[in-house]
């Protein structure tokens, strides 16, 4: 079968190609090629206008609360594989290795900025930098996922009573026009919330006790302290998925990799399962309150963790020693997965997650090796590069 070189393609079947690109990235890539493939496809255009606010509103002390400036605002972050094309060409260059890149996106100005794949801290850009600008075509961009977080609108501090949420499309809700939020808040509680909506639904009353969320195959499915996965439907219904775990670890987590679901059950140094799961509950905008049990969790060392992966066809737990090339990446925002071998010279077998800095409340990326079962700070390792952009974009302090 004969080939053709892209170049000798019939400018009719640009537009058609144009027209399967979604993505922001994939777009400006497209239209940076030529004149005629800028004409071809017209600029990325958000499927909706940006979503207003969420209608719920938060107080540092529990008064207050109808203050616009304490109003949260939904922030849209998007993980990237990126690799220099230019510096590969180049021997000795570290920059020819294959690093995640995270951008988040303001509400409110549309901006974008660098925040750190793991932690989701910002990242300061280097005043002498002149890379801030850079061209897509020296790049292999590829989108990894797209996660959120809730935030004051005044000062986009993340609101700490919201641990963890998903945005669902409006297809799932077979409502035009209209997007669902379903989100895991004040340390267990399950809620769901459509843009317009005056308060917060509670979705599930018996059970306050879950620990993450994540959008599996298009629906919503949930993990309880006792590691049993449920799904929720279009009507609010949780609807059990799995047999409980019934791991003794202080906190889960959900993540998907090659199409199947895994739980992570993070261990901590004198945290007992009672202690994590068991709380007074305040209401939900005293957020000064939940800002001192967060700190108080989350400043409490990990020790271990142990990985489960539901067997879906028998319906039973397996217990997971080898990750294989996978690597495991609890963010602050939501949990995934990578393949160590597209990242060179990164170790397999291990799990990203962050940690608390007890002086300076400072979230830090540490790595469990699940080979020995150690923990290290992820800045020690090789593989730190494997998070960190190139040292010309960042301020050294």
């Amino acid at each position: 079968m004969d080939t053709v070189k892209w170049s000798d393609l019939p400018k009719e079947l640009w537009p058609i190609i144009g027209k399967f690109l979604h993505s922001r990235i994939d777009v400006l890539r497209f239209r940076s090629v030529c004149s005629l493939w800028r004409s071809s496809r017209p600029p990325f255009q958000r499927p909706l206008p940006p979503p207003p606010p969420l209608p719920l509103k938060f107080s540092p002390s529990g008064s207050g609360a109808g203050d616009p400036k304490n109003q949260g605002l939904l922030f849209q972050s998007t993980t990237y594989r990126m690799e220099s094309i230019i510096d590969k060409k180049r021997s000795g260059s570290s920059r020819s290795k294959p690093w995640l890149m995270k951008l988040e996106q303001d509400p409110n100005s549309g901006r974008m900025r660098l925040v750190h794949p793991v932690t989701s801290s910002p990242l300061r850009y280097s005043p002498n930098a002149t890379s801030k600008e850079f061209s897509l075509l020296e790049f292999r961009v590829v989108e990894l996922r797209k996660s959120y977080a809730l935030k004051f609108g005044k000062n986009n501090v993340t609101v700490k009573s919201v641990q963890r949420l998903v945005v669902m499309p409006c297809d799932f809700l077979d409502i035009d026009d209209v997007y669902g939020v379903f989100m895991v808040y004040n340390e267990g509680k399950l809620g769901f919330v459509r843009f317009g909506d005056e308060k917060l639904t509670r979705v599930d009353e018996h059970n306050a006790y879950y620990d993450d969320i994540i959008v599996y195959k298009g629906q919503c499915y949930v993990v309880d302290k006792w590691g049993t996965i449920s799904w929720v439907s279009s009507a609010l219904q949780v609807i059990q998925f799995s047999p409980p775990l019934c791991g003794f670890g202080g906190r889960k987590y959900l993540v998907e990799c090659c199409d199947d679901l895994y739980v992570v059950d993070q261990y901590f140094e004198n945290v007992t399962q009672q202690s994590n799961m068991v709380v007074v509950t305040p209401f939900l905008d005293n957020e000064l309150l939940w800002w001192h049990y967060h700190k108080m969790r989350s400043d409490a060392e990990s020790i271990d963790f142990k990985v489960y992966k539901l067997d879906q066809e028998w319906g039973k737990w397996v217990d997971v020693k080898d990750l294989g090339d996978d690597i495991f990446i609890l963010s602050n925002d939501g949990s995934f997965s990578v393949s160590a071998r597209e990242f060179a010279g990164v170790k397999r077998n291990c799990i990203f997650f962050t940690e608390s800095a007890l002086t300076t409340g400072r979230f830090h990326s540490r790595v469990f090796n699940l080979e020995d079962g150690r923990i290290s700070s992820l800045a020690s390792l090789c593989c730190s590069q494997m998070v960190q952009p190139p040292s010309t974009w960042l301020s050294p302090d």
